[in-house]
Protein backbone atom coordinates (compact mmCIF):
# COMPACT_ATOMS: atom_id res chain seq x y z
CA UNK A 1 0.00 0.00 0.00
CA UNK A 2 2.88 2.21 0.32
CA UNK A 3 3.82 2.17 -3.86
CA UNK A 4 1.64 1.56 -5.92
CA UNK A 5 2.27 0.31 -9.43
CA UNK A 6 -0.46 -1.94 -10.80
CA UNK A 7 0.36 -4.88 -12.44
CA UNK A 8 -0.69 -5.63 -16.51
CA UNK A 9 -3.05 -8.32 -14.63
CA UNK A 10 -4.31 -5.92 -12.11
CA UNK A 11 -5.09 -3.36 -14.86
CA UNK A 12 -6.87 -5.77 -16.96
CA UNK A 13 -9.13 -6.87 -14.35
CA UNK A 14 -9.53 -3.65 -12.95
CA UNK A 15 -11.22 -2.08 -17.04
CA UNK A 16 -13.05 -5.18 -16.74
CA UNK A 17 -14.56 -4.60 -13.46
CA UNK A 18 -15.32 -0.96 -14.24
CA UNK A 19 -16.73 -2.23 -17.68
CA UNK A 20 -19.36 -4.25 -16.24
CA UNK A 21 -20.19 -2.11 -13.56
CA UNK A 22 -21.26 0.53 -15.96
CA UNK A 23 -22.92 -2.08 -18.66
CA UNK A 24 -26.32 -1.54 -16.92
CA UNK A 25 -26.17 2.05 -16.83
CA UNK A 26 -25.08 2.47 -20.11
CA UNK A 27 -27.86 -0.02 -21.53
CA UNK A 28 -30.33 2.22 -20.19
CA UNK A 29 -29.24 5.56 -21.42
CA UNK A 30 -28.59 4.44 -24.96
CA UNK A 31 -32.11 3.07 -25.00
CA UNK A 32 -33.57 6.70 -25.83
CA UNK A 33 -35.56 6.56 -22.77
CA UNK A 34 -35.85 9.19 -19.81
CA UNK A 35 -34.14 7.60 -16.71
CA UNK A 36 -36.19 7.12 -13.80
CA UNK A 37 -32.94 6.35 -11.29
CA UNK A 38 -33.81 2.96 -11.21
CA UNK A 39 -30.92 0.33 -12.18
CA UNK A 40 -31.40 -2.92 -10.66
CA UNK A 41 -33.81 -6.17 -10.54
CA UNK A 42 -34.86 -3.87 -7.58
CA UNK A 43 -35.41 -0.31 -8.97
CA UNK A 44 -37.33 0.13 -6.22
CA UNK A 45 -33.93 0.93 -3.87
CA UNK A 46 -32.77 3.37 -6.17
CA UNK A 47 -35.72 5.07 -6.29
CA UNK A 48 -35.56 5.12 -2.44
CA UNK A 49 -31.82 6.30 -2.11
CA UNK A 50 -32.95 9.00 -5.05
CA UNK A 51 -35.73 10.29 -2.18
CA UNK A 52 -33.11 9.93 0.84
CA UNK A 53 -30.97 12.58 -1.30
CA UNK A 54 -33.80 15.02 -2.34
CA UNK A 55 -34.30 14.94 1.21
CA UNK A 56 -31.19 15.91 2.62
CA UNK A 57 -31.19 18.09 0.16
CA UNK A 58 -34.12 20.15 2.35
CA UNK A 59 -32.54 19.69 5.33
CA UNK A 60 -29.49 17.67 5.87
CA UNK A 61 -31.16 15.03 7.25
CA UNK A 62 -33.66 12.10 5.99
CA UNK A 63 -36.89 11.49 6.34
CA UNK A 64 -38.88 8.80 5.00
CA UNK A 65 -41.26 9.94 2.21
CA UNK A 66 -43.38 6.89 2.03
CA UNK A 67 -46.20 7.53 3.57
CA UNK A 68 -48.89 10.22 3.67
CA UNK A 69 -47.76 12.48 6.34
CA UNK A 70 -43.72 11.76 5.57
CA UNK A 71 -42.47 10.13 8.42
CA UNK A 72 -40.11 13.38 9.82
CA UNK A 73 -38.38 14.10 13.33
CA UNK A 74 -35.76 11.34 12.49
CA UNK A 75 -31.97 12.15 12.73
CA UNK A 76 -31.27 9.56 10.24
CA UNK A 77 -27.79 11.33 8.85
CA UNK A 78 -25.67 9.48 5.94
CA UNK A 79 -22.35 11.11 4.50
CA UNK A 80 -23.15 9.08 1.02
CA UNK A 81 -26.52 10.76 0.42
CA UNK A 82 -25.79 13.83 2.11
CA UNK A 83 -22.67 14.01 -0.43
CA UNK A 84 -24.93 14.17 -3.44
CA UNK A 85 -27.71 15.96 -1.68
CA UNK A 86 -25.05 18.98 -1.75
CA UNK A 87 -23.78 18.59 -5.21
CA UNK A 88 -28.56 18.19 -6.22
CA UNK A 89 -28.54 21.69 -3.55
CA UNK A 90 -26.04 22.85 -5.77
CA UNK A 91 -28.15 22.63 -9.16
CA UNK A 92 -26.57 19.14 -9.44
CA UNK A 93 -29.46 16.47 -11.25
CA UNK A 94 -30.83 14.19 -8.64
CA UNK A 95 -29.41 10.82 -10.51
CA UNK A 96 -26.41 12.56 -11.52
CA UNK A 97 -25.62 13.74 -8.21
CA UNK A 98 -25.93 9.99 -6.58
CA UNK A 99 -24.27 8.37 -10.11
CA UNK A 100 -21.22 10.27 -9.74
CA UNK A 101 -20.61 8.10 -6.89
CA UNK A 102 -20.19 5.28 -8.98
CA UNK A 103 -16.69 5.90 -10.42
CA UNK A 104 -15.44 6.42 -7.06
CA UNK A 105 -16.64 3.19 -5.63
CA UNK A 106 -15.33 1.05 -8.76
CA UNK A 107 -12.13 2.27 -7.91
CA UNK A 108 -11.80 1.86 -4.47
CA UNK A 109 -13.26 -1.70 -5.00
CA UNK A 110 -10.59 -2.44 -7.91
CA UNK A 111 -7.98 -0.71 -5.53
CA UNK A 112 -8.71 -2.35 -2.32
CA UNK A 113 -9.30 -6.04 -3.69
CA UNK A 114 -5.94 -5.96 -5.60
CA UNK A 115 -3.70 -4.79 -2.63
CA UNK A 116 -5.67 -7.83 -0.02
CA UNK A 117 -5.09 -10.02 -2.93
CA UNK A 118 -1.12 -8.93 -2.99
CA UNK A 119 -1.01 -9.14 0.59
CA UNK A 120 -1.96 -12.84 1.12
CA UNK A 121 -0.98 -14.59 -2.50
CA UNK A 122 2.22 -14.84 -3.97
CA UNK A 123 2.46 -13.13 -7.81
CA UNK A 124 1.90 -14.71 -10.64
CA UNK A 125 -1.00 -16.70 -12.22
CA UNK A 126 -2.49 -17.44 -9.10
CA UNK A 127 -2.40 -13.61 -7.99
CA UNK A 128 -4.31 -12.71 -10.92
CA UNK A 129 -7.03 -15.92 -10.33
CA UNK A 130 -7.70 -14.81 -6.65
CA UNK A 131 -8.05 -11.50 -8.22
CA UNK A 132 -10.17 -12.37 -10.73
CA UNK A 133 -12.45 -14.44 -8.08
CA UNK A 134 -12.33 -11.90 -5.94
CA UNK A 135 -14.15 -8.99 -8.59
CA UNK A 136 -16.25 -11.75 -10.82
CA UNK A 137 -16.28 -15.22 -8.99
CA UNK A 138 -19.89 -16.75 -9.15
CA UNK A 139 -21.38 -20.06 -8.99
CA UNK A 140 -22.54 -21.09 -12.52
CA UNK A 141 -25.51 -22.46 -11.05
CA UNK A 142 -27.79 -19.73 -11.61
CA UNK A 143 -27.32 -19.80 -15.21
CA UNK A 144 -27.65 -23.72 -15.02
CA UNK A 145 -30.88 -22.83 -13.75
CA UNK A 146 -31.67 -20.02 -15.33
CA UNK A 147 -30.92 -21.45 -19.15
CA UNK A 148 -32.29 -25.04 -18.20
CA UNK A 149 -35.73 -24.34 -19.65
CA UNK A 150 -36.83 -28.21 -18.16
CA UNK A 151 -36.08 -26.70 -14.54
CA UNK A 152 -39.21 -26.18 -12.29
CA UNK A 153 -37.80 -24.54 -9.50
CA UNK A 154 -38.63 -21.18 -10.40
CA UNK A 155 -38.40 -19.86 -6.28
CA UNK A 156 -35.49 -22.00 -6.45
CA UNK A 157 -34.09 -20.35 -9.38
CA UNK A 158 -35.12 -16.29 -7.82
CA UNK A 159 -33.51 -16.84 -4.65
CA UNK A 160 -30.32 -18.37 -6.11
CA UNK A 161 -30.33 -14.83 -8.15
CA UNK A 162 -31.06 -13.36 -5.00
CA UNK A 163 -27.97 -15.01 -3.13
CA UNK A 164 -25.85 -13.89 -6.30
CA UNK A 165 -26.81 -10.04 -6.25
CA UNK A 166 -25.25 -10.31 -2.20
CA UNK A 167 -22.16 -11.78 -3.62
CA UNK A 168 -21.27 -10.53 -6.65
CA UNK A 169 -19.15 -7.98 -6.54
CA UNK A 170 -20.25 -6.45 -9.77
CA UNK A 171 -23.72 -6.29 -9.01
CA UNK A 172 -23.11 -3.58 -6.22
CA UNK A 173 -22.57 -1.13 -8.71
CA UNK A 174 -25.81 -1.52 -10.29
CA UNK A 175 -27.07 1.08 -8.07
CA UNK A 176 -25.49 0.33 -4.57
CA UNK A 177 -22.38 1.99 -4.41
CA UNK A 178 -22.77 2.31 -0.83
CA UNK A 179 -22.32 -1.12 -0.46
CA UNK A 180 -19.73 -1.20 -2.73
CA UNK A 181 -17.57 1.57 -0.53
CA UNK A 182 -18.62 -0.18 2.60
CA UNK A 183 -16.63 -3.24 1.29
CA UNK A 184 -13.89 -1.73 0.33
CA UNK A 185 -13.44 0.47 3.34
CA UNK A 186 -13.82 -2.94 5.22
CA UNK A 187 -10.93 -4.37 3.07
CA UNK A 188 -8.45 -1.41 3.61
CA UNK A 189 -9.75 -1.43 7.18
CA UNK A 190 -8.01 -4.40 7.32
CA UNK A 191 -4.92 -3.79 6.13
CA UNK A 192 -4.48 -0.45 7.70
CA UNK A 193 -5.26 -2.52 11.21
CA UNK A 194 -2.39 -4.97 10.49
CA UNK A 195 -0.18 -1.62 10.10
CA UNK A 196 -0.93 0.17 13.44
CA UNK A 197 -0.10 -3.15 15.34
CA UNK A 198 3.49 -2.60 14.90
CA UNK A 199 5.03 -0.66 17.88
CA UNK A 200 6.94 0.96 15.26
CA UNK A 201 4.45 1.96 13.11
CA UNK A 202 3.81 5.35 11.35
CA UNK A 203 0.89 7.20 12.68
CA UNK A 204 -0.76 7.60 9.67
CA UNK A 205 -2.00 3.61 9.67
CA UNK A 206 -3.12 4.73 13.93
CA UNK A 207 -4.97 7.34 12.58
CA UNK A 208 -6.61 6.00 9.58
CA UNK A 209 -7.49 2.52 10.87
CA UNK A 210 -10.24 3.99 13.25
CA UNK A 211 -11.14 6.26 10.67
CA UNK A 212 -11.73 3.91 8.09
CA UNK A 213 -13.87 2.09 10.82
CA UNK A 214 -15.77 4.67 11.86
CA UNK A 215 -17.09 5.75 7.71
CA UNK A 216 -17.45 1.52 6.86
CA UNK A 217 -20.02 1.27 9.82
CA UNK A 218 -21.72 4.46 9.24
CA UNK A 219 -22.13 3.79 5.33
CA UNK A 220 -23.29 -0.24 5.91
CA UNK A 221 -23.31 -1.22 9.23
CA UNK A 222 -23.09 -5.06 8.68
CA UNK A 223 -19.02 -4.27 7.02
CA UNK A 224 -18.39 -2.08 10.09
CA UNK A 225 -19.56 -4.47 12.14
CA UNK A 226 -17.28 -7.65 10.62
CA UNK A 227 -13.96 -5.23 10.39
CA UNK A 228 -14.58 -4.40 14.54
CA UNK A 229 -14.96 -8.15 14.92
CA UNK A 230 -12.17 -8.94 13.13
CA UNK A 231 -9.54 -7.09 14.18
CA UNK A 232 -10.05 -8.00 17.93
CA UNK A 233 -10.30 -11.40 17.24
CA UNK A 234 -7.35 -11.51 15.48
CA UNK A 235 -5.72 -9.06 18.17
CA UNK A 236 -6.39 -11.80 20.94
CA UNK A 237 -5.63 -14.55 19.06
CA UNK A 238 -1.91 -13.52 18.62
CA UNK A 239 -1.83 -11.06 22.02
CA UNK A 240 -0.83 -14.10 24.14
CA UNK A 241 -2.69 -14.46 28.00
CA UNK A 242 -0.46 -11.90 29.62
CA UNK A 243 -0.65 -9.14 26.90
CA UNK A 244 -4.88 -9.16 25.70
CA UNK A 245 -5.74 -6.23 27.52
CA UNK A 246 -2.95 -4.19 26.94
CA UNK A 247 -3.73 -5.30 23.07
CA UNK A 248 -7.26 -4.22 23.78
CA UNK A 249 -6.14 -0.63 25.21
CA UNK A 250 -4.21 -0.01 21.72
CA UNK A 251 -7.27 -0.79 20.12
CA UNK A 252 -9.69 1.76 21.80
CA UNK A 253 -9.95 3.94 18.94
CA UNK A 254 -10.67 1.62 16.68
CA UNK A 255 -13.55 0.17 18.56
CA UNK A 256 -14.95 2.96 19.99
CA UNK A 257 -14.94 4.66 16.16
CA UNK A 258 -16.39 1.58 14.37
CA UNK A 259 -19.04 0.56 17.25
CA UNK A 260 -20.53 4.83 17.26
CA UNK A 261 -22.35 4.07 14.11
CA UNK A 262 -23.44 0.51 15.24
CA UNK A 263 -25.05 2.05 17.81
CA UNK A 264 -26.71 5.46 16.13
CA UNK A 265 -28.59 2.91 13.88
CA UNK A 266 -29.78 1.29 16.91
CA UNK A 267 -31.21 3.76 18.71
CA UNK A 268 -33.13 4.69 15.11
CA UNK A 269 -34.13 1.10 15.04
CA UNK A 270 -35.57 1.23 18.54
CA UNK A 271 -36.79 5.08 18.76
CA UNK A 272 -37.87 5.96 15.14
CA UNK A 273 -41.51 4.43 13.72
CA UNK A 274 -40.38 4.48 10.39
CA UNK A 275 -36.89 2.05 11.14
CA UNK A 276 -39.13 -0.38 13.13
CA UNK A 277 -41.20 -0.69 10.35
CA UNK A 278 -38.71 -1.03 8.24
CA UNK A 279 -37.07 -3.65 10.57
CA UNK A 280 -40.13 -5.46 10.28
CA UNK A 281 -40.31 -5.49 6.32
CA UNK A 282 -36.78 -6.28 6.17
CA UNK A 283 -36.40 -9.21 8.83
CA UNK A 284 -39.78 -10.91 7.07
CA UNK A 285 -37.97 -12.02 4.24
CA UNK A 286 -37.62 -15.32 3.61
CA UNK A 287 -34.12 -17.14 4.02
CA UNK A 288 -32.54 -19.22 1.50
CA UNK A 289 -32.64 -23.10 1.32
CA UNK A 290 -29.90 -25.25 2.02
CA UNK A 291 -29.51 -25.76 -1.84
CA UNK A 292 -29.13 -21.98 -2.32
CA UNK A 293 -26.16 -22.22 0.36
CA UNK A 294 -24.85 -25.19 -1.65
CA UNK A 295 -25.13 -24.38 -5.18
CA UNK A 296 -24.21 -20.56 -4.45
CA UNK A 297 -21.26 -21.00 -2.04
CA UNK A 298 -20.55 -24.59 -3.27
CA UNK A 299 -17.76 -23.58 -5.70
CA UNK A 300 -16.01 -22.54 -2.27
CA UNK A 301 -15.78 -25.67 -0.72
CA UNK A 302 -12.04 -26.59 -1.42
CA UNK A 303 -11.57 -23.61 0.53
CA UNK A 304 -12.26 -25.36 4.04
CA UNK A 305 -8.90 -27.15 3.63
CA UNK A 306 -7.41 -23.57 4.51
CA UNK A 307 -10.44 -22.11 6.07
CA UNK A 308 -9.46 -24.77 9.48
CA UNK A 309 -5.69 -24.54 9.04
CA UNK A 310 -4.46 -22.67 11.79
CA UNK A 311 -1.75 -19.56 10.80
CA UNK A 312 1.11 -17.54 12.58
CA UNK A 313 0.15 -14.53 10.12
CA UNK A 314 -2.27 -11.57 11.48
CA UNK A 315 -3.33 -11.16 8.02
CA UNK A 316 -4.12 -14.46 7.50
CA UNK A 317 -5.76 -15.15 10.54
CA UNK A 318 -8.15 -12.10 9.20
CA UNK A 319 -8.59 -14.37 6.33
CA UNK A 320 -10.13 -16.82 7.84
CA UNK A 321 -11.70 -14.79 10.57
CA UNK A 322 -14.14 -12.83 8.27
CA UNK A 323 -15.99 -15.44 6.53
CA UNK A 324 -17.18 -17.46 10.23
CA UNK A 325 -18.02 -13.90 11.19
CA UNK A 326 -20.37 -13.00 8.02
CA UNK A 327 -22.19 -16.51 8.33
CA UNK A 328 -22.32 -15.41 12.49
CA UNK A 329 -23.67 -11.94 12.12
CA UNK A 330 -26.13 -13.53 9.08
CA UNK A 331 -27.34 -16.48 11.71
CA UNK A 332 -28.08 -14.07 14.58
CA UNK A 333 -29.98 -11.16 12.20
CA UNK A 334 -31.95 -14.11 10.94
CA UNK A 335 -32.53 -16.12 14.19
CA UNK A 336 -32.90 -13.33 16.90
CA UNK A 337 -33.84 -10.52 14.56
CA UNK A 338 -30.70 -8.55 16.27
CA UNK A 339 -29.98 -6.36 13.12
CA UNK A 340 -31.88 -6.40 10.09
CA UNK A 341 -31.92 -7.65 6.97
CA UNK A 342 -29.54 -10.20 7.08
CA UNK A 343 -28.18 -10.96 3.62
CA UNK A 344 -26.13 -7.97 3.78
CA UNK A 345 -24.26 -9.56 6.38
CA UNK A 346 -22.37 -11.56 3.39
CA UNK A 347 -21.45 -8.78 0.89
CA UNK A 348 -17.61 -8.98 0.04
CA UNK A 349 -17.48 -12.91 0.87
CA UNK A 350 -16.18 -13.25 -2.56
CA UNK A 351 -12.77 -11.06 -1.92
CA UNK A 352 -12.18 -13.38 1.38
CA UNK A 353 -13.59 -16.93 -0.36
CA UNK A 354 -11.36 -16.46 -3.45
CA UNK A 355 -8.25 -16.47 -1.71
CA UNK A 356 -9.13 -19.06 0.33
CA UNK A 357 -9.72 -21.16 -2.65
CA UNK A 358 -6.44 -20.50 -4.80
CA UNK A 359 -4.51 -21.15 -1.30
CA UNK A 360 -6.30 -24.56 -1.71
CA UNK A 361 -5.43 -24.90 -5.07
CA UNK A 362 -1.48 -24.08 -4.31
CA UNK A 363 -1.67 -26.86 -1.40
CA UNK A 364 -3.67 -29.87 -3.34
CA UNK A 365 -0.99 -29.32 -6.15
CA UNK A 366 1.75 -26.99 -6.56
CA UNK A 367 2.32 -24.03 -8.47
CA UNK A 368 4.90 -25.76 -10.83
CA UNK A 369 2.73 -28.46 -11.03
CA UNK A 370 -0.42 -25.44 -12.48
CA UNK A 371 2.26 -23.97 -14.81
CA UNK A 372 2.37 -27.49 -16.70
CA UNK A 373 -1.37 -27.39 -16.47
CA UNK A 374 -1.94 -23.39 -17.33
CA UNK A 375 -5.35 -24.63 -19.88
CA UNK A 376 -6.80 -26.60 -16.49
CA UNK A 377 -6.51 -23.52 -14.53
CA UNK A 378 -7.68 -21.06 -16.67
CA UNK A 379 -10.84 -23.04 -17.45
CA UNK A 380 -11.63 -23.64 -13.68
CA UNK A 381 -11.23 -19.87 -13.10
CA UNK A 382 -13.30 -19.12 -16.39
CA UNK A 383 -16.09 -21.51 -15.54
CA UNK A 384 -16.18 -19.83 -11.98
CA UNK A 385 -16.08 -15.98 -13.24
CA UNK A 386 -17.78 -15.86 -16.98
CA UNK A 387 -21.00 -18.04 -16.78
CA UNK A 388 -22.35 -15.99 -14.02
CA UNK A 389 -21.51 -13.00 -15.40
CA UNK A 390 -22.83 -13.36 -18.38
CA UNK A 391 -26.32 -14.69 -16.77
CA UNK A 392 -26.82 -11.87 -14.65
CA UNK A 393 -25.95 -9.42 -17.56
CA UNK A 394 -28.24 -11.17 -19.56
CA UNK A 395 -31.14 -11.24 -16.78
CA UNK A 396 -30.88 -7.12 -16.39
CA UNK A 397 -31.01 -7.19 -20.47
CA UNK A 398 -34.22 -8.90 -20.15
CA UNK A 399 -35.46 -6.81 -17.57
CA UNK A 400 -34.50 -3.58 -19.76
CA UNK A 401 -35.80 -4.81 -22.76
CA UNK A 402 -39.74 -5.55 -20.92
CA UNK A 403 -39.33 -2.62 -18.31
CA UNK A 404 -39.79 -5.07 -15.70
CA UNK A 405 -38.68 -2.21 -13.79
CA UNK A 406 -39.76 1.57 -13.21
CA UNK A 407 -36.95 2.18 -15.35
CA UNK A 408 -38.56 4.69 -17.56
CA UNK A 409 -40.24 7.51 -17.87
CA UNK A 410 -43.12 8.68 -20.57
CA UNK A 411 -42.57 12.21 -21.81
CA UNK A 412 -46.40 13.05 -20.29
CA UNK A 413 -45.37 11.52 -16.58
CA UNK A 414 -41.97 13.84 -16.67
CA UNK A 415 -44.58 16.62 -17.22
CA UNK A 416 -46.29 15.41 -14.04
CA UNK A 417 -43.33 15.00 -11.94
CA UNK A 418 -42.13 18.34 -13.32
CA UNK A 419 -45.90 20.01 -11.96
CA UNK A 420 -45.45 18.33 -8.66
CA UNK A 421 -41.94 19.72 -8.52
CA UNK A 422 -42.95 22.85 -8.96
CA UNK A 423 -45.86 22.74 -6.13
CA UNK A 424 -44.03 24.23 -2.96
CA UNK A 425 -46.75 22.76 -0.69
CA UNK A 426 -45.34 19.59 -0.75
CA UNK A 427 -48.82 17.79 -0.64
CA UNK A 428 -48.82 13.82 -0.26
CA UNK A 429 -49.50 12.09 -3.98
CA UNK A 430 -51.86 8.85 -4.24
CA UNK A 431 -50.51 6.97 -7.53
CA UNK A 432 -50.26 3.42 -8.25
CA UNK A 433 -46.84 1.31 -7.12
CA UNK A 434 -44.78 1.70 -10.14
CA UNK A 435 -45.48 5.52 -10.64
CA UNK A 436 -45.35 6.59 -7.24
CA UNK A 437 -41.90 5.03 -6.91
CA UNK A 438 -40.60 8.00 -9.05
CA UNK A 439 -42.53 10.69 -6.91
CA UNK A 440 -39.98 11.25 -4.06
CA UNK A 441 -37.05 11.50 -5.34
CA UNK A 442 -37.46 13.57 -8.14
CA UNK A 443 -40.60 15.70 -6.13
CA UNK A 444 -40.04 15.41 -3.01
CA UNK A 445 -43.47 14.88 -2.17
CA UNK A 446 -44.76 12.19 0.25
CA UNK A 447 -46.72 8.97 -1.31
CA UNK A 448 -49.46 6.76 -0.02
CA UNK A 449 -47.76 4.08 -1.36
CA UNK A 450 -43.86 3.27 -2.34
CA UNK A 451 -40.91 1.53 -0.71
CA UNK A 452 -41.89 -1.58 0.91
CA UNK A 453 -39.83 -1.07 3.84
CA UNK A 454 -41.04 2.32 4.44
CA UNK A 455 -44.75 1.77 3.38
CA UNK A 456 -47.46 0.83 6.24
CA UNK A 457 -49.73 -2.34 4.81
CA UNK A 458 -47.52 -2.27 1.71
CA UNK A 459 -49.36 -5.04 0.03
CA UNK A 460 -52.89 -4.29 1.37
CA UNK A 461 -52.09 -0.49 -0.53
CA UNK A 462 -50.65 -2.07 -3.35
CA UNK A 463 -53.68 -3.54 -3.97
CA UNK A 464 -56.04 -0.50 -2.75
CA UNK A 465 -53.98 1.86 -5.41
CA UNK A 466 -54.21 -0.34 -8.43
CA UNK A 467 -58.12 -1.07 -7.74
CA UNK A 468 -58.31 2.51 -7.46
CA UNK A 469 -56.43 3.05 -10.59
CA UNK A 470 -58.13 0.74 -12.10
CA UNK A 471 -61.38 1.48 -11.80
CA UNK A 472 -62.65 -1.85 -9.18
CA UNK A 473 -64.15 0.32 -6.78
CA UNK A 474 -67.19 2.42 -6.58
CA UNK A 475 -67.37 6.53 -7.12
CA UNK A 476 -68.21 6.31 -3.26
CA UNK A 477 -65.52 4.31 -2.06
CA UNK A 478 -62.51 6.40 -4.43
CA UNK A 479 -64.05 9.68 -2.43
CA UNK A 480 -63.34 7.52 0.71
CA UNK A 481 -59.75 6.83 -0.02
CA UNK A 482 -58.90 9.76 -1.37
CA UNK A 483 -60.52 11.07 2.25
CA UNK A 484 -58.57 8.61 4.35
CA UNK A 485 -54.66 8.81 2.52
CA UNK A 486 -54.41 12.26 3.17
CA UNK A 487 -53.51 12.67 -0.16
CA UNK A 488 -53.26 16.47 -1.66
CA UNK A 489 -52.89 15.25 -5.81
CA UNK A 490 -53.65 11.96 -7.54
CA UNK A 491 -51.65 10.98 -10.28
CA UNK A 492 -52.83 8.61 -13.12
CA UNK A 493 -49.33 7.47 -15.22
CA UNK A 494 -49.88 5.99 -18.88
CA UNK A 495 -50.31 2.38 -17.62
CA UNK A 496 -53.28 3.52 -15.88
CA UNK A 497 -55.48 5.41 -18.16
CA UNK A 498 -57.93 6.17 -15.67
CA UNK A 499 -58.43 9.98 -16.12
CA UNK A 500 -61.64 10.00 -17.04
CA UNK A 501 -63.16 7.61 -14.44
CA UNK A 502 -61.24 9.39 -11.44
CA UNK A 503 -62.61 12.88 -12.62
CA UNK A 504 -66.11 11.92 -12.76
CA UNK A 505 -66.01 9.89 -9.35
CA UNK A 506 -64.05 12.70 -7.41
CA UNK A 507 -65.61 15.67 -8.91
CA UNK A 508 -65.88 18.65 -6.49
CA UNK A 509 -62.97 17.18 -4.84
CA UNK A 510 -61.03 18.37 -7.96
CA UNK A 511 -59.68 21.65 -7.89
CA UNK A 512 -57.32 21.28 -10.91
CA UNK A 513 -56.82 18.69 -13.59
CA UNK A 514 -53.40 18.84 -15.40
CA UNK A 515 -53.82 16.68 -18.83
CA UNK A 516 -50.46 15.73 -20.29
CA UNK A 517 -51.78 13.15 -22.31
CA UNK A 518 -51.20 9.27 -21.39
CA UNK A 519 -50.76 10.99 -17.41
CA UNK A 520 -52.80 13.30 -15.55
CA UNK A 521 -53.04 14.98 -12.47
CA UNK A 522 -55.66 16.07 -10.49
CA UNK A 523 -54.90 18.98 -7.81
CA UNK A 524 -56.95 18.26 -4.88
CA UNK A 525 -58.92 21.09 -2.90
CA UNK A 526 -56.98 21.43 0.09
CA UNK A 527 -58.96 20.80 3.70
CA UNK A 528 -58.27 22.97 6.41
Amino acid sequence: MSKWRPTRSELLLAAMYAAVSVSVLAALIVSGHELTGGENAVAADQLQYLSWVESASKGWTINSLWTIPPQTGSLFLHPGFLGSALLHRAGVGIITAYELWKPISIALVAFSFAAYVRRLVPAGGARTAALALALFGLSPAGAIVGWNTLSSGQSLASQIEFAAGEVFAPSWQWGYMMTAIAVALMVLGLLAAERARSERTQLRWVVAAPLIAFFCSWLQPWQGAELVGAVVLCDLLFAGHGGRLRTLIRRTPLIVFGIAPLVYYRLLAGNEAAWKLAGIANNGIELWSVWVWLLVMGIYLPAVVCWLRRTDDWQQAALRVVPGLMLAQFAVIAVFGVGTFPFHAIQGLSLFLGILLVQAMLELRSPSWWSRHMGLAWGLCLLLCVPGTLHRLNLLRLDIKRSAQPYFLEPAERQVLDQLARDPGGGGVLAPIKAALSVPGHTGHPVWVGQISWTPRFRERVATAEDFFKNRMSAEQMRSLVAGSGAEFVYSDCGHPAAAQINQALGPLIEHRYDYGCADLFQLRRRP
